[in-house]
Parts: structure tokens; sequence; C-alpha cells
């Protein structure tokens, strides 16, 4: 009987085990599956326990009792073989061939266990073999608790490679655990290289279209060259460009000012406005902006903060708008920018360096770097709590220029060249508005945070292929530009979503076999549009992006107004 049992367990094991091929990470499959396997496997237990576990009759003595007057039995106690106790054995007659059990009335039960007295005769540790295995069989089963199941649910809803890792440290953070989790740690790991080869086909599927469009991106080679290498971090590191005089030695201030004015912002703002302040006093006939220059106290002319407050937020814009565009192109999870700042490595396999500078009085097309004047809207302002009168204020709004360089285990990969001016709407975000301003430094900071980003973005856009007089003759100025955003936002998320759906349902061999260029060739047109859009767009999008995401808090109206365009153009 329990052979058949088994057989009848082992079918529907097997049965249910095909049945579950078809939708593998189904939660009521893989419940459905577990337990035939645990039937299974309760099956087997058993047949072990009566094969090498404790006796099944215990039997005292060697006389025989008739039961009903013909049939010849022995006096025995019936094992519980689960648990082998006294509590849990019952005394039976049992006939002599050791196959059949009858049952005893009460009183004769209470006369032969007080003459025939449990005393068990132990086998060692097969005599609780049935204990132990049933121990662990309900231990087992009863510590698949339902967050096991919940979070392999969460991981496959994510579907990313963070998802499937913190599942998979969780899985081994117990050892039951882990032994439970086997099944689904090996699908997590395939998951996983099946989202890095993902990753590998949209990232080069974008190169072939942007090579068929006779277009380079330095960026998607940046990555490309990364992702050949074994690595998944990029570290960056900022600085302010080192061929520099100190000002003291410098007599001609306008000099410093379109190279190293912010390696000293504090003698340089005294120095240039003083540049400035004489040549207004020389005009005969000064305009409003050299009035204000005469007028502009202390206290409201803004430099650039601090060198190292300058390379932390460079840092930081940066890794923000790469990691923006690596989103765009190839996901979340194949490649992370970090500042150096975050990096636990003193010295990164991967480094991008940037050495940069801040630029004034530089102009081309529609843009422009140069020191801003405006007024303060209050008569009385405070400034860290303390009062101070209001009046004519001086912001530095400023170009750069990036010399950049990748650089793989100290070896230099690639390296490049830009100059940015940064976008007068965006700028003009910039001026300190508040009756209750921060400290000076903190004002410093924030001024420095919106320009300097207007400058990431057109660096980015000219890494993505945008041409630099492109750039300079644009500006985020109306709505039709948001409405050219929105447009390009919703190819993209078609042609991403479109990819993920086909590529997520491909075997991890076939996806291994499967090359950029025939995944180009079937998307050919969306592909191309989505090029096009961009580089047409000037980047845009990534700057919208990037404000929204890190200006929150120094430029709120900044965030208001392009929040408010994006939300009308998408409401018609």
């Amino acid at each position: 009987m329990i052979k058949i049992v088994i057989l009848a367990c082992f079918v529907l094991w097997m049965f249910i085990r095909q049945l579950t091929k078809s939708n593998p990470n189904s939660i009521w499959r893989i419940k459905l599956k577990r337990l035939s396997r645990y039937t299974l496997i309760g099956a087997i237990g058993w047949l072990i326990i009566i094969t090498l576990g404790s006796v099944k009759y215990q039997i005292y003595t060697d006389k025989t009792f008739t039961y009903r007057g013909n049939v010849q039995t022995v006096f025995a106690w019936q094992e519980n073989r689960l648990l082998p106790i006294e509590t849990l054995a019952t005394p039976v007659l049992l006939s002599l061939d050791y196959e059949t059990t009858y049952p005893l009335t009460e009183k004769s039960a209470q006369l032969l266990t007080q003459y025939y007295l449990y005393e068990p005769y132990y086998l060692g540790i097969s005599q609780f073999l049935g204990t132990i295995l049933a121990f662990f069989f309900l231990l087992s089963y009863l510590s698949r608790h339902i967050s096991t199941d919940r979070r392999w649910q969460e991981a496959l809803a994510v579907d990313s490679k963070v998802g499937y890792w913190e599942f998979i440290c969780w899985a081994n953070s117990k050892l039951l655990r882990r032994l439970h989790c086997l099944g689904m740690k090996k699908k997590a790991a395939i998951a996983i290289q099946s989202i890095d080869q993902r990753a590998r086909l949209k990232l080069d599927m974008y190169r072939q279209g942007y090579s068929a469009q006779g277009l380079n991106s330095e960026f998607l080679e940046m990555l490309n060259e990364v992702v050949k290498s074994g690595y998944n971090s990029i570290t960056i590191k900022a600085a302010h460009h080192d061929n520099y005089k100190p000002l003291a030695e410098v007599r001609d201030i306008t000099v410093a000012a379109r190279n190293f004015g912010a390696r000293e912002p504090k003698l340089f703002m005294q120095r240039y406005y003083q540049h400035l302040l004489s040549n207004a006093l020389n005009k005969e006939t000064p305009d409003k902006f050299d009035t204000m220059i005469k007028n502009a106290p202390e206290h409201l002319r803004f430099s650039y903060p601090e060198p190292c407050t300058a390379n932390n937020l460079l840092e930081k814009q940066l890794a923000s708008v790469l990691n923006q565009g690596r989103k765009r192109f190839i996901g979340d999870d194949l490649v992370e920018f970090i500042t150096c700042s975050s990096s636990v490595l003193n010295q990164p396999d991967v480094c991008f360096e940037i050495a940069y500078l801040c630029q004034l009085d530089t102009n081309k097309g529609s843009r422009k770097a140069s020191i801003w004047a405006g007024e303060t809207e209050a008569k009385v302002i405070t400034m860290g709590g303390k009062e101070y009168p209001g009046g004519n204020m001086l912001w530095l709004v400023f170009g750069m220029a990036f010399n950049w360089r990748l650089l793989i285990n100290d070896k230099e990969v690639s390296t490049g060249h830009y100059s940015t001016l940064p976008d007068s709407k965006i700028c003009n975000h910039s001026r300190p508005r508040k009756k209750d301003m921060p400290e000076k430094p903190e004002v410093e900071k924030q001024i420095f945070e919106v320009v300097a980003l207007s400058n990431v973005s057109a660096f980015f856009a000219q890494l993505m292929g945008v041409e630099a007089d492109s750039i300079n003759q644009h500006t985020i100025n109306d709505k039709d530009t948001l409405e050219k955003i929105n447009t390009e936002n919703k190819a993209l998320n078609e042609l991403t979503e479109k990819l993920e759906d086909a590529l997520r349902g491909e075997a991890l061999e076939e996806l291994i076999k499967s090359s950029g260029m025939e995944l180009y060739q079937q998307n050919k047109a969306a592909v191309d549009t989505i090029i096009t859009d961009y580089i047409k767009n000037n980047g845009d999008t990534d700057t919208i992006m990037m404000i929204i995401d890190l200006l929150g808090d120094s430029a709120p109206e900044l965030v208001g107004w392009l929040t408010s365009l994006i939300g009308d153009s998408s409401d018609e």
C-alpha cells in the first residue's frame, strides 16, 4: 500500500512540475509545486520511518490469550512511530503472525497494563527517527513563511538587479531559508544575468542607431567601454582646473574672470567689483547696470562658493545627469555613476575625471556668461537671522569649460573638452528673491547650483552628440519646447516598454545569441526618431529632469515653472 501511495505522490509531483513550466513565476503555481514536493518527501520519509525507525510493537510476554474463543494472541504495546512514548502507546492484542491487532476491553486493558508495564527497549537514535524526521519536515514546511513568497513576488514585480540581490541576501540570512530558497536563488541569478544582457543589447542598439545616422555619442561609447571591462560603477571626480595663477599675481582681473576666478571666490569678487565700479564711475552717461553696480552693498554681492563646496555640488549634478542619461538608454541596473565622496574605494577601478573652469565675459549665440544685477523686493532683508538693508544685488551667471577623461584601471580610455554657456531662462531663477535668506555662503551655493546645472546639462547634451552651436542658439522658453519633450518622452517610453516586454520573455541563452544590430533593425524607425528628436530638442529632457530632481529646495520657483509647463502641455 505504501508503495502505491509513494507512486501516486510521484506521479502527482511530475504532473504539477510540468504544469508549472508554463508560468513558473506564478505564486500559486509555486505554492502548488511546493505542496506536491512536500507530499512526495513526506511519503518517502514515512517509508524510511517504518523501515529504519522505532519498532511497531513492544511485547513483554510470550503468554497467549484467546480472543473471542478461537484467535490466539499476545499482549503488546503498539507504538506511535512518530513519537514512541508511553502516553501515545496503545495496549492491544496482537495475532501470532504480528499482522493483526485486536482491541482490549477497558477492564482487560487496565489489568494487563498493570501487569505488563510499558518498559520499551530503546534502539538509540533510530528509536526516535520518526520524531526527528517529523520535526524537520514540519519545521521545513512551516518555515516557508508567507514572507518568502511575498519577497519573491516583490523581486519579480520590480525586475531589477537591486531587487533580486536584496532577495538573495535575505534568503542567505538563515540556514533553513537558504536551503528553501535554492531554486528561487538560481532563478534570481539567471534573472540578474538576463537584465544585464538586455541592457547590453539596448546599449548596442542605440550605438548602432547613432552610427547609422552618422552621429557620435561619447557618452554611449563611454558606457560601452566600461561594460566591456566588466565593471558596473563609475566614480566621478570633479575639481577646478589646476592650471591657474594666484589672484595676487594677476594684474588684469578680466583674465581671471574668464579662467580661474572661482579658485579664490572672495578675493575675486572684491577685485572684479572694483573693476566694474571703476568702469561705471568713468562713464559720462552711466546706464542702469552701472547705477546698480555703484549702489550694490557688500552683503548683496554674491560670488562663487568655496572650491570644495563647488566640487561636491558639481559631482552630485554630474552623477544625476549621467545616471538620468544611463536610465534613458539602458535602464538602471548595468552601470551606475557615483560621486567620489560616496565611493568606498580610495582608488576606484573606473573614474570619470572632470577638470573645470568657471568663465565670465563670454557669449555665443543667444547665451551669455556675465555678472547679473537685480534688486531685492524688500527694503529690509534678513540673512542668517540678521537684518540688512535691501537694495541692488550682484550675482554670477557663469559659463564653464570641461576637460574630461575616462580612466579604467588607471589607463586613459577616452578624453575630451567642451565649453558651455548657461540658459538665461533657467538662470533667471537663480536670483535670490526671498526676504528671509540663509547666510551669504548658502545663498552663493544655491546660485551656483542653478547656474552650474544649466552648464552641466549642456555638457551632457554635447556628450550625446548635440552640437554646441545648436545649444547656444537655444533656450527653454515656451510651452512648445515642453510639448516636444513630452512627445520625445512618450516615444521613448513606448519603445522601452516594447523592448522590455519582448526581451523579458526571452530565455537567457536566446538573449546571449541576440545582437544590438538585430534589435536596431527590428526597431529602426522608433530608434531613429528618438535619436533625432533628442538632437533637435538639445537635450532639454535631461535638463528638466535634473532641475526637478536636484533643485527642489534651492530653486522652488524654477521647479514650479517647469512643472506647470509640463502639466499644461500634457493636458492638451
